[in-house]
């Protein structure tokens, strides 16, 4: 050890050796936090597929046994008009899960949902008596049929060619711009709401829906009442979203400010400039749309987010900061009115 201890008594030796037991510590710290990272990432979407994957099949084995039940039924054309709706919501629900789940499953659910809307059909020309009913279905099957080629045609106009994944998805709406989208409760209430495509659009949305997912959005302003569950946000940039809800995940996005009400931790993934504040906007009947929705507002957490792309333990993320409050928006009537005029809006009810 003396031959650590320059003259003069200066404990050079032994400070270096604490450095590199200090080095060392931080660099088994930081392998400790992400293995612990990657496990909670691998544990929540192996949950989240497992309950998609019985959700999904049961829901489909439940149309399917109502279909084949049709046929010895006496209320054939209202349970036709069921199974339908059924379908639409199945439609609806693959669409809300496609951030965790891959392409292969996407379509073999699409595909599923896809023999379950011929079936239908199939059983409508064999079974509904054509001369009441043929011509009224034949009617709405063209006009349904009409209004399909007409949002592919826009979607490939506004994509300019879209992924393969988003051929397969049905949006709440999408490939909109300049426009203010309401939502009321009644259109909303513990449903999935999904958009797609957005720029310089306000869409605000008052009740308690189930669940949000919004993908990309550029210069949009999201208000929400409080979600039930999840909201999914991706691709998304220089936007402002005002949401309550149990889980916030947000991928590959940038330049966005969110006013947070969320009872477990939010979650970026591939983000930089994201800024968070507290929820901040109040309408006629929040509190009783917090207590449809069951969250926990006890338990908020708006002010810590996990980054899965930063892994270090003594230094903050440089992807997501505080909102500073020179930058904090207090008063959103004033701006939702501020942007409209800007952005020279129309107002539209989805």
């Amino acid at each position: 050890m003396d031959d650590l201890i320059e003259n003069g008594g200066a404990l050079v030796g032994k400070e270096k050796i604490t450095e590199i037991l200090n080095r060392r510590h931080k660099e088994r710290e930081m392998h400790i936090q992400a293995v612990k990272l990657e496990r909670q990432k691998d544990a929540e979407s192996t949950e989240a597929l497992q309950y998609f994957e019985t959700a999904f099949d049961e829901k489909a084995k439940q149309i399917r046994n109502t279909l084949d039940s049709i046929a010895s039924s006496d209320q054939k054309a209202q349970l036709f008009a069921e199974s339908q709706n059924e379908i639409y919501d199945l439609q609806r629900y693959l669409s809300a899960s496609t951030f965790f789940l891959n392409e292969y499953r996407i379509k073999v659910c699409q595909n599923s949902i896809n023999e379950l809307s011929k079936h239908l059909e199939t059983l409508k020309n064999e079974l509904l008596p054509k001369k009441k009913f043929g011509f009224k279905t034949k009617k709405i099957v063209k006009m349904i049929n009409e209004k399909e080629e007409s949002d592919k045609s826009e979607k490939k106009l506004a994509d300019g060619g879209a992924s393969s994944v988003d051929d397969h998805i049905k949006w709440t709406f999408s490939c909109r711009s300049n426009q203010f989208v309401e939502l009321p409760p009644a259109d909303v209430n513990d449903q999935t709401v999904t958009a797609s495509r957005l720029k310089d659009c306000i869409i605000r949305i008052t009740g308690h829906p189930g669940s949000l997912q919004f993908a990309q959005l550029v210069n949009c302003v999201v208000i929400c009442g409080p979600t039930a569950r999840s909201i999914f946000l991706d691709d998304c940039i220089d936007c402002k979203f005002v949401v309550a809800c149990q889980q916030l995940r947000c991928h590959r996005s940038r330049g966005c400010d969110m006013y947070l009400t969320v009872t477990s931790r939010a979650i970026i993934e591939d983000c930089t400039g994201i800024r968070v504040a507290k929820y901040s906007y109040h309408y006629e009947g929040l509190e009783e749309d917090f207590h449809q929705s069951g969250l926990d507002l006890s338990s908020n957490n708006w002010s810590t987010v996990d980054d899965f792309n930063w892994l270090s333990t003594d230094k903050p993320s440089p992807n997501w900061e505080l909102l500073p409050p020179a930058d904090t928006i207090g008063d959103w009537n004033s701006y939702i009115e501020r942007f409209q005029q800007q952005h020279n809006l129309t107002t539209v009810n989805n």
